[in-house]
């Protein structure tokens, strides 16, 4: 539950925070199974400002033979007609033209716009070389940019062939993991990016190519 107070030349966010979830699932595992119970905020939280019609989320296929296969999901009511797409180098620089598909009038909240190129020798993704690549995806009423995002992503072909094993970019790999909980003894659930960097290098220092989740 929130709502914006405003205090003089200031607002203020309050708050109020619900020991339990709204989501069944989330109790059982958090509150019901886990054997260390926290209240309150203690993983971070943004708050987004859109506009009243706005890209909600994007989900991304992109393949190591170039191959880009994206799914733009737009809530809310307004007057865009168009979804635009350009994929970037991370330091910015355009790689082939801008792509689009439009946006359907009729469809239901949110609507689904399917966006698909190529792109010609990508740099591929791997655990030992992991290039990264920025899509800029602008949602468009004419040639008026309404509301804009970006994502990051990268190239790479994950297959898990049957009696074989786990195949990325058509390597076999042989997966080395840990478990990890995103805990530490001082502060809980509570984690600064100085915590969750030092056991990204400690993995990285036991050669780990995988990471269960927890």
């Amino acid at each position: 539950v929130t709502k914006l107070l405003n205090l003089g030349r200031t607002n203020r966010l309050e708050v109020t925070v619900a020991k339990h979830s709204a989501n069944d699932s989330v109790n059982r595992a958090e509150r019901l199974a886990d054997y260390w119970v926290f209240g309150g905020i203690y993983r971070p939280v943004h708050l987004d400002v859109t506009p009243p019609q706005f890209i909600e989320r994007l989900a991304i296929n992109a393949l190591a033979d170039g191959t880009f296969d994206m799914d733009t999901y737009v809530n809310g009511p307004g007057n865009a007609d168009t979804v635009e797409a350009q994929i970037q180098t991370v330091d910015g620089t355009p790689v082939g033209n801008a792509f689009s598909a439009p946006l359907p009038h009729s469809a239901s909240n949110p609507a689904k716009v399917q966006l698909k190129t190529t792109v010609a020798s990508p740099r591929s993704w791997t655990a030992e070389t992991p290039n990264l690549y920025y899509v800029e995806v602008r949602l468009k009423n004419g040639s008026k940019v309404v509301h804009r995002c970006l994502q990051r992503f990268g190239f790479r072909t994950m297959e898990v062939r049957e009696g074989d094993g786990l195949y990325v970019n058509g390597c076999k790999v042989v997966l080395r993991g840990v478990n990890r909980h995103s805990f530490w003894p001082d502060s809980g659930r509570c984690l600064s990016a100085k915590v969750h960097r030092l056991d990204i290098e400690t993995m990285k220092d036991m050669n780990v190519n995988a990471v269960r989740m927890s």
